[in-house]
């Protein structure tokens, strides 16, 4: 039975951290988008109980939220790059040239 090179076994370890990495990236996303959306005010400031918010704040709070669904998209897209590149790093760890 013969060992890997540690070469190989270095970019698999390496390829399953930055793995690990993109998928907590993920997770990490994925608990901000709950939290967004657990938001009932969706960030408008009220100013009291008989007045609502003015327009302007509406289209603050507006901006605001297309703003942070942006981020999250990206957010979730680096992360499942950064996942794909790790699992590219692992299997090309397990190659080996007859």
């Amino acid at each position: 039975m013969e060992t890997a090179p540690r070469s190989d076994l270095f970019a698999r370890v390496l390829g399953i951290l930055v793995f690990l990495l993109g998928i907590a990236i993920i997770l990490c996303v994925l608990w901000l988008g709950f939290g967004l959306y657990q938001d009932r005010t969706l960030g408008i400031p009220t100013a009291g109980p008989k007045s609502g918010p003015t327009a302007t704040d509406l289209g603050a709070a507006f901006i605001r939220l297309i703003f942070r669904i942006g981020l999250l998209f990206l957010g979730s897209l680096s992360g499942s790059l950064i996942a794909s590149k790790g699992i590219h790093l692992y299997f090309s760890g397990l190659r080996r040239d007859p």
